[in-house]
């Protein structure tokens, strides 16, 4: 594929799941957040969608067309760089409205890991707006169409998004949630549990895939104690799915100690590296397309650090552009 190829297909999937997901996670935030019940008969119309079953989140957040928050979080992360993009590559007022619809699904998801990664990814896009003097006047505009759609907000239901606003500043103090937030005590415990298993076999590990076998033996009371996932779940024999490790690299740690991790960070390095590298020469389609998957990458290493599976299809989709990328002799041909 040329370059321009990759750049509009890949891009316009992602808008086009998108589009279905800001107009479902929009109903279901009037419905979910603000109250507005008189919009859910309008949300249960996606049920007829295929594989799409509406249900509301019981904790005030929305989920859209994504099983539960987090996975909508992990799409979220992995499509932004590509919406981000629209601001370099079109003249439209529009090109501000793929951006608009990231940020305002990943504030209402309530994923605390969604709203961190994506800030990072759109503080490193900004960065790229700042340093090309043809962008820097798209930053002031962006703060300004923001605070357009807060007063909206809060004119809507003002007390409602203050008490969000709350909220989410008390979910990002993962400290102080500790002892109080069972999904961070499960996180912070398996991780913990993980780390000493690889304190216990540090060179290579206890093998790949064998994690939840030696982890059980290293669960901390602080993480069990009044925590029903570990009895649930966790700890109990009967149930057959193995538990979650929350992150790929005290995984990798605990599996193949310091000779795989090493691997495995070498990979990451050097992808970003290698973007980097290129985009101090890359012209047109080749420089956007290095933008987003540096914008993506950085995102979706982060997010690896509360998710332990290889299971994340966008690394795998940006690795492969950026080998394409690599390839010289087809980059001559299409010029």
């Amino acid at each position: 594929m040329k370059v321009s190829d990759i750049l509009l297909k890949i891009r316009k999937v992602f808008l086009l799941s998108l589009i279905v997901a800001f107009v479902y996670g929009f109903l279901e935030t009037l419905v979910v957040i603000f109250g507005f019940g008189t919009f859910y008969p309008v949300l249960k119309l996606f049920s007829y969608f295929p594989f799409l079953e509406v249900s509301l989140h019981s904790a005030g957040r929305i989920s859209s067309i994504a099983y539960e928050p987090p996975f909508l979080a992990i799409y979220l992360i992995t499509i932004s760089g590509w919406m981000f993009s629209y601001i370099l590559t079109h003249k439209s007022p529009f090109k501000f409205l793929p951006a608009f619809a990231v940020l305002f699904l990943t504030y209402f998801s309530g994923s605390r890991t969604g709203l961190v990664v994506v800030v990072i990814q759109l503080f490193v896009f900004c960065t790229f707006l700042y340093k090309d003097p043809r962008f820097k006047s798209y930053i002031v505009k962006s703060l300004f169409g923001f605070g357009l759609v807060f007063c909206f907000l809060l004119l809507l239901n003002g007390e409602k998004m203050v008490k969000s606003i709350s909220e989410k500043a008390d979910s990002l103090d993962f400290k102080k949630n500790l002892t109080k937030n069972v999904s961070n005590q499960s996180r912070f415990g398996m991780q913990y549990a993980a780390f000493h298993v690889f304190l216990e076999n540090p060179i290579i590990g206890v093998g790949f895939g064998q994690q939840a076998y030696h982890i059980r033996t290293h669960y901390p009371s602080w993480a069990t104690r009044n925590n029903y996932e570990f009895e649930l779940l966790y700890k109990n024999k009967n149930e057959r799915s193995f538990p979650p490790g929350y992150n790929i690299y005290t995984r990798l740690l605990a599996e193949t100690g310091l000779a795989g991790i090493a691997l495995f960070l070498m990979l990451l390095y050097f992808s970003l590296r290698e973007a980097r590298l290129l985009l101090k020469k890359a012209k047109g389609d080749e420089k956007i397309l290095l933008i987003i998957i540096l914008i993506s990458l950085i995102g979706l290493y982060i997010n690896w650090l509360q998710i332990d599976t290889f299971r994340m299809y966008g690394v795998w989709l940006n690795l492969a552009v950026l080998i394409r990328l690599r390839y010289k002799p087809l980059n001559l041909r299409d010029e």
